[in-house]
Protein backbone atom coordinates (compact mmCIF):
# COMPACT_ATOMS: atom_id res chain seq x y z
CA UNK A 1 0.00 0.00 0.00
CA UNK A 2 1.40 3.21 -0.97
CA UNK A 3 2.10 5.84 1.95
CA UNK A 4 0.32 8.89 2.14
CA UNK A 5 1.98 12.27 0.41
CA UNK A 6 3.87 14.24 2.25
CA UNK A 7 4.76 11.09 4.85
CA UNK A 8 7.29 11.73 7.35
CA UNK A 9 8.72 9.45 9.92
CA UNK A 10 7.66 10.54 13.35
CA UNK A 11 11.08 10.83 14.30
CA UNK A 12 13.56 12.24 12.25
CA UNK A 13 17.09 11.38 12.34
CA UNK A 14 19.56 13.06 10.45
CA UNK A 15 22.90 12.46 8.63
CA UNK A 16 25.89 13.78 10.39
CA UNK A 17 29.60 13.60 10.39
CA UNK A 18 30.47 11.36 13.23
CA UNK A 19 32.83 13.81 14.26
CA UNK A 20 29.78 16.42 14.70
CA UNK A 21 27.32 13.71 16.13
CA UNK A 22 30.19 13.12 18.89
CA UNK A 23 31.15 17.26 19.69
CA UNK A 24 27.61 18.96 19.54
CA UNK A 25 24.16 18.42 20.94
CA UNK A 26 21.71 16.32 18.52
CA UNK A 27 19.10 17.99 20.48
CA UNK A 28 18.52 21.14 22.77
CA UNK A 29 15.70 20.79 25.43
CA UNK A 30 15.36 24.60 26.56
CA UNK A 31 13.79 25.06 30.20
CA UNK A 32 10.92 27.03 31.03
CA UNK A 33 9.73 27.18 27.12
CA UNK A 34 6.04 26.30 26.47
CA UNK A 35 5.79 27.41 22.42
CA UNK A 36 8.11 27.19 19.99
CA UNK A 37 7.68 31.06 19.83
CA UNK A 38 9.14 30.76 23.59
CA UNK A 39 12.27 28.80 21.71
CA UNK A 40 12.77 30.92 18.77
CA UNK A 41 12.65 33.94 21.38
CA UNK A 42 15.16 32.65 23.75
CA UNK A 43 17.42 31.79 20.74
CA UNK A 44 17.31 35.15 19.85
CA UNK A 45 18.07 36.66 23.57
CA UNK A 46 21.17 34.09 24.22
CA UNK A 47 22.87 33.57 20.91
CA UNK A 48 24.72 35.34 18.05
CA UNK A 49 22.17 33.48 15.48
CA UNK A 50 21.06 33.92 11.72
CA UNK A 51 17.84 32.12 10.26
CA UNK A 52 18.41 30.62 7.14
CA UNK A 53 15.71 30.33 4.14
CA UNK A 54 15.38 27.17 2.13
CA UNK A 55 17.83 25.45 3.72
CA UNK A 56 17.34 21.53 3.02
CA UNK A 57 19.55 19.05 5.29
CA UNK A 58 19.70 15.15 4.47
CA UNK A 59 17.72 12.87 6.82
CA UNK A 60 17.29 8.84 6.86
CA UNK A 61 14.44 7.13 5.46
CA UNK A 62 12.44 4.97 7.80
CA UNK A 63 11.09 1.25 7.60
CA UNK A 64 8.04 2.21 5.72
CA UNK A 65 9.32 4.69 3.07
CA UNK A 66 11.58 1.77 2.07
CA UNK A 67 9.00 -0.71 1.89
CA UNK A 68 6.76 2.00 -0.90
CA UNK A 69 9.68 2.46 -2.66
CA UNK A 70 10.26 -1.33 -2.78
CA UNK A 71 6.83 -1.90 -3.60
CA UNK A 72 7.07 0.67 -6.27
CA UNK A 73 10.23 -1.29 -8.06
CA UNK A 74 9.06 -4.75 -7.50
CA UNK A 75 5.89 -3.89 -9.43
CA UNK A 76 7.57 -2.89 -12.36
CA UNK A 77 9.45 -5.86 -12.03
CA UNK A 78 6.29 -8.07 -11.95
CA UNK A 79 4.05 -6.29 -14.44
CA UNK A 80 5.64 -3.74 -16.77
CA UNK A 81 9.30 -5.09 -17.41
CA UNK A 82 7.65 -8.84 -18.99
CA UNK A 83 4.75 -6.53 -21.23
CA UNK A 84 7.68 -4.49 -22.24
CA UNK A 85 9.86 -7.64 -23.14
CA UNK A 86 7.10 -9.34 -24.75
CA UNK A 87 6.47 -5.92 -26.20
CA UNK A 88 9.89 -6.07 -27.62
CA UNK A 89 9.48 -9.53 -29.53
CA UNK A 90 6.29 -8.31 -31.17
CA UNK A 91 8.18 -5.62 -32.34
CA UNK A 92 11.05 -7.49 -34.06
CA UNK A 93 8.33 -9.14 -35.98
CA UNK A 94 6.10 -6.34 -37.35
CA UNK A 95 8.17 -3.49 -38.23
CA UNK A 96 12.13 -2.04 -36.74
CA UNK A 97 9.83 1.23 -35.62
CA UNK A 98 8.12 -0.87 -33.37
CA UNK A 99 11.45 -2.52 -32.05
CA UNK A 100 12.88 0.80 -31.14
CA UNK A 101 9.88 2.03 -29.37
CA UNK A 102 9.79 -1.27 -27.22
CA UNK A 103 13.47 -1.16 -26.77
CA UNK A 104 13.03 2.47 -25.52
CA UNK A 105 10.22 1.13 -23.28
CA UNK A 106 11.94 -1.62 -21.85
CA UNK A 107 15.36 0.90 -21.52
CA UNK A 108 13.01 3.50 -19.50
CA UNK A 109 11.82 1.26 -17.10
CA UNK A 110 14.76 -0.91 -16.21
CA UNK A 111 16.46 2.71 -15.46
CA UNK A 112 13.06 3.23 -12.84
CA UNK A 113 13.88 0.00 -11.04
CA UNK A 114 17.61 1.26 -10.80
CA UNK A 115 16.63 4.33 -9.53
CA UNK A 116 14.41 3.24 -6.90
CA UNK A 117 17.16 0.47 -5.62
CA UNK A 118 19.76 3.02 -5.94
CA UNK A 119 17.25 5.27 -3.30
CA UNK A 120 16.40 1.99 -1.21
CA UNK A 121 20.06 1.66 -1.24
CA UNK A 122 21.16 5.02 -0.01
CA UNK A 123 18.47 5.59 2.44
CA UNK A 124 18.20 9.31 2.69
CA UNK A 125 16.10 11.59 1.78
CA UNK A 126 16.23 15.64 1.64
CA UNK A 127 14.13 17.99 3.63
CA UNK A 128 13.20 21.29 3.58
CA UNK A 129 13.96 23.14 6.82
CA UNK A 130 10.97 25.77 8.04
CA UNK A 131 12.54 29.10 7.96
CA UNK A 132 10.82 30.80 10.79
CA UNK A 133 12.16 27.47 12.77
CA UNK A 134 15.41 27.33 11.85
CA UNK A 135 18.35 29.09 13.31
CA UNK A 136 22.25 28.76 12.24
CA UNK A 137 24.68 29.44 14.89
CA UNK A 138 28.75 29.64 14.68
CA UNK A 139 30.01 27.36 17.25
CA UNK A 140 33.86 25.33 17.55
CA UNK A 141 34.54 26.10 13.97
CA UNK A 142 31.07 24.94 12.68
CA UNK A 143 27.88 26.79 11.22
CA UNK A 144 25.60 24.73 13.52
CA UNK A 145 21.94 24.09 11.84
CA UNK A 146 19.28 23.79 14.80
CA UNK A 147 15.43 23.35 13.28
CA UNK A 148 12.59 22.84 15.48
CA UNK A 149 10.95 19.97 14.60
CA UNK A 150 8.06 17.79 15.89
CA UNK A 151 8.50 19.76 18.99
CA UNK A 152 12.47 19.43 19.50
CA UNK A 153 14.77 21.60 18.75
CA UNK A 154 16.89 19.29 16.50
CA UNK A 155 20.95 19.48 15.20
CA UNK A 156 20.39 19.25 11.40
CA UNK A 157 22.81 19.99 9.75
CA UNK A 158 26.28 21.06 10.13
CA UNK A 159 28.94 22.95 7.71
CA UNK A 160 32.78 24.13 8.78
CA UNK A 161 33.36 27.32 8.72
CA UNK A 162 35.46 28.76 5.94
CA UNK A 163 38.67 30.29 6.91
CA UNK A 164 37.56 33.78 4.97
CA UNK A 165 34.89 33.90 7.95
CA UNK A 166 36.62 32.49 11.25
CA UNK A 167 38.36 36.24 12.10
CA UNK A 168 34.79 38.23 11.23
CA UNK A 169 32.61 35.37 13.12
CA UNK A 170 34.88 35.85 16.66
CA UNK A 171 32.52 37.74 18.58
CA UNK A 172 30.07 35.06 17.31
CA UNK A 173 31.44 32.06 18.26
CA UNK A 174 32.06 33.53 21.52
CA UNK A 175 28.36 34.44 22.58
CA UNK A 176 27.80 31.26 21.68
CA UNK A 177 29.89 29.19 23.38
CA UNK A 178 28.70 31.39 26.62
CA UNK A 179 24.65 30.65 25.73
CA UNK A 180 25.80 26.72 25.36
CA UNK A 181 27.05 26.69 29.04
CA UNK A 182 24.78 29.14 30.74
CA UNK A 183 21.71 27.35 29.04
CA UNK A 184 22.92 23.90 28.44
CA UNK A 185 26.00 23.31 30.80
CA UNK A 186 28.23 22.35 27.69
CA UNK A 187 31.74 23.73 27.32
CA UNK A 188 33.43 24.75 24.32
CA UNK A 189 36.36 25.90 23.70
CA UNK A 190 37.32 29.82 23.71
CA UNK A 191 37.39 30.62 20.11
CA UNK A 192 41.55 32.89 19.28
CA UNK A 193 40.40 36.64 19.16
CA UNK A 194 41.93 37.90 15.49
CA UNK A 195 43.76 40.75 15.25
CA UNK A 196 42.46 43.51 13.28
CA UNK A 197 44.46 43.19 10.78
CA UNK A 198 43.32 39.69 10.02
CA UNK A 199 40.10 41.12 10.62
CA UNK A 200 39.94 43.35 7.92
CA UNK A 201 41.72 41.42 5.45
CA UNK A 202 39.22 38.60 5.88
CA UNK A 203 36.00 40.96 5.70
CA UNK A 204 37.16 42.49 2.20
CA UNK A 205 36.12 39.30 1.25
CA UNK A 206 33.26 38.19 2.60
CA UNK A 207 30.62 36.66 -0.04
CA UNK A 208 26.98 37.66 0.40
CA UNK A 209 25.06 35.08 2.35
CA UNK A 210 21.17 34.08 2.59
CA UNK A 211 20.21 34.11 5.75
CA UNK A 212 17.69 36.36 7.50
CA UNK A 213 19.23 38.74 10.08
CA UNK A 214 17.79 39.88 13.59
CA UNK A 215 14.92 41.99 12.20
CA UNK A 216 13.76 40.44 8.98
CA UNK A 217 13.39 37.23 11.46
CA UNK A 218 11.17 38.91 14.26
CA UNK A 219 9.28 40.31 11.15
CA UNK A 220 8.55 36.49 10.07
CA UNK A 221 7.80 35.12 13.54
CA UNK A 222 6.05 37.95 15.40
CA UNK A 223 5.78 39.66 19.11
CA UNK A 224 3.51 38.19 21.27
Amino acid sequence: MAIIKDYEPEELQFVLPEAVREQFPLELQFENVESEKDILKAVNEHFNALFPENEMATRYMDDVEKSDLRSKYCKLIEQKLPEAEEALLNAKEEAKRLKSDAEERLNALNKQVKDYAAKVQEGTEEKQLPATKTFRIALNGYFLYYSILNGKVALAKADKIPSYDKSSLWAQEDKNRVAMMELFGLDFPAPEKPSDDEFDEEHDTLPDNDVMGEDEFNDAVGDE
